[in-house]
């Protein structure tokens, strides 16, 4: 078993590797309008599925409670990110779909993943006391 401390660690490497690795993958999911679209949708259920364990740690009192108040102004920091990118992305799938997404269109996506991602490297130092 992983201690609180590596557990953290494991989270953010496994998260980095998803995005990176969505990179590599030569066919867009299902769904998506390219690899763009794919691997934007992929780092969103992720971030989503941190964002919902850790709701669930803090409900669970799993934090010491020297770090609580630090990880939960990370995770509504996450949160509003999330949000941010998500409401980006939706305007450009749709329109990657319907073959009308634009430049600016992905510029706003990559300009909200990468709020997504100091946001996510926030939390993980959150949690790790820091």
């Amino acid at each position: 078993m992983l201690s609180k401390l590596g557990m953290k660690q494991f989270l953010l490497v496994a998260i980095l590797a998803l995005t990176l690795g969505c990179s590599q993958n030569p066919k867009p999911i299902v769904g998506a309008a390219n690899q763009f679209d794919s691997d934007t949708f992929l780092t969103l259920v992720t971030t989503d599925s941190v964002i919902q364990s850790t709701k669930a740690s803090l409900t669970a009192n799993q934090f010491p409670a020297n770090v609580v108040t630090n990880v939960r102004a990370a995770l509504n920091r996450l949160i509003d990110a999330y949000d941010a990118a998500d409401t980006v992305y939706i305007a450009y799938h749709n329109a990657a779909l319907a073959g009308q997404s634009t430049p600016a269109q992905q510029a706003a996506v990559n300009q909200a993943m990468g709020n997504v991602q100091g946001a996510t490297t926030m939390l993980v130092a959150a949690k790790a006391g820091q």
